[in-house]
């Protein structure tokens, strides 16, 4: 459903810049002063996630800015801001994020409006307690927060969550309540059969509104998120019209199936350890994870540019049709 560009991967790490020097992945994709923007996570030599910028004039062939414009500061993220997903509402950027204390992950909301000064940074579901995802000390993670980029009757909206998919409501954008009932859940029997994470921001098309989710099945060592999709009720987004039975993007390259990525056991810590030809056995061995992963898309007219990482360790781009993506949806 979605065409995997030629000049991929489009965007890697630069080993000239120690922030970002050995992976970059999971960005958020948006237009600002006619250019394409990413915002993405980066790794570097300590192993400890911030967030830069790269600019492009045709979507493709990008630029990476010498420093980090996002980075740790609070000490609920000490150990890295990870996978922004950025909503333009009005003249500002709204940005979620996981912020990582080095036990849990939490959604990290912030805003900009020129990716200089940043507002406050907010943890916004503290006490979650919904998830499977638990630390050692008890705590629910939560992450993978998306806002919608507009009012939905009179409410702004945002999707969260990486074991099912949940909602919630602001007043403000600033002050968010959850709905303990999840929107999307894994389905027995098809590629998101484990678990779901939420992936870019919704993006209003004819039908409703389009959610890119991952959809992982299995939880063993050779588990592969691949991305599905589904359409919400315009009005109402609670309501699901269609969902999509095959996934509309999933590893097939090297570089999406052979790389540094964060869900090995051991995570970070072992990654230090490992070199390519480390993982090219574990890969052999049916011990690596594969991954296409998304947090952000664009929308222009009914052509849809979808911003992957392979294997947590490059950015990709693939690109369809939205009425290409939805073509089985019935009629409501």
């Amino acid at each position: 459903m979605l065409l995997k560009s030629p000049a991929n991967p489009i965007v890697c790490a630069v080993p000239s810049l120690w922030w970002a020097n050995r992976k970059v992945y999971n960005a958020a994709a948006f237009i600002k002063d006619d250019a394409y923007r990413l915002v993405f996570r980066a790794i570097g030599e300590d192993y400890i996630s911030r967030l830069g910028m790269a600019s492009s004039s045709d979507g493709v062939h990008f630029n990476i800015q010498e420093l980090p414009v996002f980075k740790p500061v609070t000490k609920f993220e000490t150990y890295g801001c990870e996978d922004p997903r950025i909503t333009l509402i009005d003249d500002t950027y709204w940005m979620t994020y996981t912020a990582y204390d080095g036990l849990t992950a939490r959604v990290a909301l912030t805003s900009t409006r020129d990716f200089i000064s940043w507002s406050e940074r907010h943890i916004l579901f503290p006490n979650w307690k919904e998830g499977r995802w638990v630390n050692p000390k008890q705590t629910v993670w939560n992450k993978a927060a998306a806002i919608f980029p507009e009012k939905i009757s009179g409410k702004y909206r945002l999707f969260f969550g990486d074991d099912s998919i949940w909602e919630a409501e602001s007043s403000d954008l600033i002050h968010w309540t959850a709905v303990k009932q999840p929107v999307l859940s894994p389905r027995d029997g098809y590629f998101d059969s484990s678990y779901i994470e939420m992936g870019p921001p919704p993006i209003r098309v004819d039908r409703g509104w389009l959610i890119i989710y991952h959809g992982i099945s299995g939880r063993n060592d050779s588990r592969v998120y691949r991305l599905g999709a589904a359409i919400m009720d315009y009005h109402n987004p609670r309501i699901t019209l269609w969902r999509s039975d095959l996934p509309i993007l999933e590893p097939s390259e090297l570089f999406e199936k052979v790389g540094k990525i964060d869900i090995i056991k051991g995570g970070m810590a072992k990654l230090r350890r490992l070199d390519d030809n480390d993982l090219q056995v574990m890969s052999q061995k049916g011990k690596l994870p594969q991954a296409v992963f998304c947090c952000g898309a664009i929308k222009e007219g009914d052509n849809i540019k979808v911003y992957y990482s392979g294997s947590d360790t490059v950015m990709c781009l693939a690109s369809g049709s939205v009425k290409g993506i939805t073509n089985t949806i019935k009629n409501s």
